[in-house]
């Protein structure tokens, strides 16, 4: 049985989202590392937020094992901290196991104490991103061996409000799933819903058509090998400046 402190599974992997104006650090407390682009240098608050959240989940985690070992949506506690319902609702949503979704909640959880320091900030744990910027961003897609690893951006425009941005390397003839929704916490949940199904067989077809049900989710971009393909509305180039579709 993996350590009470192994809380879920460590993308080693990120998307390169750069923000302008601003500095970079990274956090981590054991599996957790985040990657942090912020207005100052805020690592000292940031490491205080992971630790009170990682100490939540993992007391929770000593309690409810079962939590930990699930592969699908579990029933939860009433006394499950804010940050275990988040990912437990995030799991219901798409029937992925509710452990698949807390990389995201961290990032989404510590994103929001740190929004009130720098009202433009992106924190990224691993493929999963919470975002908050007034400036357009270039997303550059990770890919895993693709041989468009890193030669993909995804152009995505200011927003007022907060969203995530996720990516699953599911493996198996799909070389990555990047979704964008309401959170990094949904994202990575519907990311991971998408990369399983085609991982186990599933028709991309058929798991489109499932997507496109997903109110949720603002858009989704699948590699294999050398194939893109694009749902929702987004604006994709490559990294030499061509247009990508």
């Amino acid at each position: 049985m993996p350590s009470i402190y192994d809380i879920y599974e460590r993308k080693n992997y990120r998307n390169k989202i750069p923000l302008a104006q601003s500095v970079s650090f990274e956090v981590e407390v054991r599996e957790t590392n985040l990657y942090i682009q912020a207005h100052g240098d805020l690592s000292a608050k940031a490491k205080d937020s992971v630790f009170r959240y990682r100490y939540q989940i993992e007391e929770y985690l000593r309690q409810h094992p079962a939590f930990r070992e699930t592969t699908v949506p579990i029933q939860i506690y009433a006394s499950a901290p804010e940050i275990v319902r988040y990912a437990d609702l995030s799991s219901r949503c798409t029937g992925v196991a509710p452990m698949c979704c807390l990389g995201g909640a961290i990032a989404d959880f510590v994103g929001r104490d740190l929004s009130a320091d720098s009202a433009n900030i992106i924190v990224s744990s691993g493929g999963d991103s919470y975002i908050r910027s007034s400036y357009p961003l270039d997303v550059r897609i990770y890919a895993g061996e693709s041989p468009i690893h890193d030669r993909l951006i995804l152009a995505l425009p200011a927003y007022k409000g907060c969203f995530g941005i996720s990516t699953y390397a599911p493996d198996r003839g799909v070389n990555s799933i990047t979704v964008i929704s309401r959170s990094a916490c949904w994202a990575s949940a519907f990311a991971a819903d998408i990369g399983l199904r085609l991982s186990g067989g599933e028709k991309l077809a058929s798991v489109l058509n499932r997507v496109a049900d997903y109110t949720d989710v603002g858009g989704v971009i699948v590699i294999t090998g050398s194939t893109v393909v694009v749902g929702g509305e987004m604006v994709l180039r490559s990294a030499n400046g061509s247009s990508a579709g």
